[in-house]
């Protein structure tokens, strides 16, 4: 009788651990103005709210072979959420339509211009370089 609390008390746990990534990855994906904050914010709610969600499954149905195809779901989402969003970045960057001039001088988050017009004027050497060779 214990084992059922125990596994209730940690399957809930899971539970509120992943609802809390997604809920707060949606509030940051309305708050922040950058795209790309956004796009990290919304990484960090698949990977870290599914992980949480799926624990907390485990431990109410306890573990069997539903489980493990579960936990095989999470590590394939652990490894193409972060890597669509760094590709999306990528792009974000790269096309030129982020410009620091139109952000605003009081920007709270957390890029200084100089970095990102650093981060465009090599990528822009990177693809003459691969244009010319």
């Amino acid at each position: 009788m214990t084992m059922h609390w125990i596994r209730f008390v940690f399957g809930t746990l899971c539970l509120a651990f992943g609802l809390f990534f997604i809920v707060s990855s949606v509030v940051g994906n309305f708050r922040f103005k950058f795209v790309l904050n956004r796009m990290h914010s919304a990484a960090l709610g698949d990977t870290l709210g599914l992980l949480g969600i799926v624990l907390g499954t485990c431990f109410y149905h306890g573990f069997n072979a539903t489980t493990v195809k579960l936990l095989v779901i999470v590590a394939l989402v652990w490894i193409t959420s972060p890597v669509a969003s760094h590709l999306i970045m990528l792009m974000e960057l790269s096309n030129g339509k982020y410009t620091a001039a139109n952000r605003e001088p009081d920007d709270e988050q957390g890029l200084e211009r100089s970095s990102v017009e650093i981060n465009r004027h090599a990528l822009e050497e990177s693809n003459k370089e691969e244009e010319g060779e």
